[in-house]
């Protein structure tokens, strides 16, 4: 039997007392628009990480995703939401700094005892990974982990 634990690594050894890992979070706003045929945006995910828009306009979000064009669905409204940055919430991105590296060393050492559990996905490594390579992780640990498993 095997544990693949994909939450925040400090909260898995939350019982040591240790302090926590600082994350960024987000926040989403949804938007309601009527009248749009077409689409808001050229794509279903506009990033915008320089905190401006196509226009050189500043901005206060990080990325807005318009699900109508996932499915390339037709309608004659839209929704799409505006994701912006934030301190506190449900944790998403580990904040890299010299202290919380040194600090997820001490959990990544913990973690290395710990028999049975496979830690996996940004949270758990305190490490950002795109989605993909989130997904790769993920698949590559558990080759790794069932290789020498016989099959039925």
């Amino acid at each position: 039997r095997r544990l693949y634990y994909t939450g925040p690594i400090d909260t898995y050894f939350a019982d040591l007392g240790w302090p926590q890992l600082e994350y960024r979070s987000l926040s989403f706003e949804e938007v309601v628009q009527m009248d749009t045929p077409g689409y808001f945006q050229p794509a279903a995910v506009v990033n915008h990480p320089q905190n401006t828009d196509a226009d050189g306009k500043e901005v206060d979000f990080t990325r807005i995703v318009e699900y109508k064009h996932m499915l390339e669905q037709k309608s004659n409204h839209t929704i799409y939401y505006i994701e912006r940055s934030k301190d506190g919430g449900e944790p998403y991105y580990p904040v890299p700094n010299k202290e919380n590296k040194d600090l997820y060393k001490k959990y990544q050492e913990m973690a290395e005892k710990e028999e049975g559990v496979t830690f996996v996905g940004r949270l758990a490594n305190y490490k950002y990974f795109n989605m993909d390579d989130a997904i790769l992780n993920a698949l590559e640990l558990f080759d790794e982990d069932t290789k020498d498993m016989k099959t039925r």
